[in-house]
Parts: structure tokens; sequence; C-alpha cells
């Protein structure tokens, strides 16, 4: 006959622990499904407390002013050449689903900024640049309404056979087109390795304008700055009066 002690050992003190552990992963559980939760950049499970210290009220606020000044939601991109910008990129532009809870948080704390945009359609135009909708929203903001505006106009010069991104025509004068190069900066630089694979199609869509018609090209870290933006733009309509 096995003494009362042993079998408590080897039987009835297992099946308590495995009784306690049951209890103990239910609770668990429970607790899990309803507090409430958000997902980071790794899925793991954060409560919102800790999701309201990871996105910065400042930081919101800033990207929303740079927003309303670039007359854009900014892609991250982009941030990169606007002042005091660069800690956003760097802290929420890690993968694509942080930066979209960003977007998110910036929405609800601004619901008074546009939407996330892309692809957006003027005139049966599609324009896929976030850099040239804000050229095109700054030349809506600062043309006189003495100049025809234009989006994606054939070129007359070259027989209709190519394109530019906008044009402004004053009557009386030759049509100045504008090319936006979103992918390079004024110092002739590409922002990024991907973007060096357009360079060859972005120089030769620009030579095709030499000796055949005026051309104003505007890079995108002067667009990404709203007093650059705004002067170069009051520049092309000056010369669109002009030319």
């Amino acid at each position: 006959m096995i003494p009362t002690d042993v079998l408590i050992t080897l039987f009835i003190f297992p099946l308590i622990m495995c009784r306690y552990r049951t209890v103990r992963c239910c609770t668990d559980i429970k607790f899990f499904r309803t507090s409430p939760m958000t997902y980071d950049r790794f899925n793991n499970r954060m409560p919102h407390w800790l999701s309201e210290q990871f996105f910065r009220p400042a930081e919101i606020d800033h990207y929303a002013r740079i927003s309303r000044e670039l007359l854009v939601t900014p892609t991250p991109q982009m941030l990169e050449f606007c002042d005091g910008a660069q800690e956003i990129v760097s802290r929420y532009n890690t993968d694509k689903t942080l930066w979209r809870l960003f977007r998110q948080k910036v929405t609800e704390r601004h619901p008074d900024l546009p939407a996330w945009q892309q692809d957006v359609c003027i005139n049966g135009h599609k324009i896929s640049s976030m850099v040239e909708l804000a050229v095109y929203r700054r030349l809506l903001l600062e043309a006189p309404a003495t100049l025809n505006l234009r989006i994606q106009p054939f070129i007359r010069e070259l027989d209709y056979k190519g394109q530019a991104d906008f044009s402004l025509f004053c009557k009386g004068h030759p049509t100045l087109y504008i090319e936006v190069a979103g992918t390079v900066t004024s110092q002739g630089k590409s922002v990024s390795k991907a973007a060096e694979n357009f360079r060859p199609g972005i120089e030769e869509r620009l030579f095709r304008y030499v000796g055949v018609a005026p051309v104003e090209v505007i890079h995108v870290d002067e667009v990404c700055h709203v007093r650059v933006q705004t002067e170069r733009v009051r520049h092309i309509i000056a010369r669109a009066r002009s030319v």
C-alpha cells in the first residue's frame, strides 16, 4: 500500500498546481481581452496611456503647423527638408504602421487638417505627388485671375508630344511651363538611392525645353520651406507675366 504522503506528492499536488495554472492563465487572458490596447510597430500590445506618452503633443502640433504652411500633409521625405521636422521622421517613420498611427494621432488632435491625400484628381487630372500638390495649391493662392493655370498641359512647342507638370499663360505672352523636381534638391542631389534611378528621366525631361520653350523648375527642398516656396512661386508668376 502507498503511504499517504507519497500519494499526495505524486498525484494530488500536481493536480492542485495544474488547476492553479489554469485559473492563473484564464485570469491573464481575461485581463488582456478587457484592457484597452493598441498596436505599435512590432505588433506588441500597449495600453492607451503608454501610447499617449509615446506620441508627443508638441511633435503632433509641429506637424500640423507645417501642414498648414505647406498647404498639404507632408510625407516623411518632405519633412526631411522642413525646419525642425527631422525628429518627427526619425521617431515615427521607422515603418509604415507606426507612421499611420502617428498620422491618426495628428488627425484626432487636429481634425481641421486635410486627410492624408494621395492621387488627388482635379478637373480630370490626377496629381500623385504631394510635392506637386503643394506647388499647385500655392499657385492657386498666389496667381492673379489674369493668369491661366493648367495641370499637366501638353507642350505646344514640342508638337504636343510631351507634358509639363503645370503651366501659366498670360494673354499676349508665351506659355510658361513649370516642372516640379520632387526627388532632386536645388543642389542637384537625389533624395535617396531609389530616387537616383529616376535621375536620367528627369534630366531628359528638362533638357527638352532648351531652346524650345520657357520653363521654371522648382525643387523638393524649395517646396518644403514655406518662405522659399512662396518666393519661388511669386517669381514664376512674375516671369509668366513678362516672358
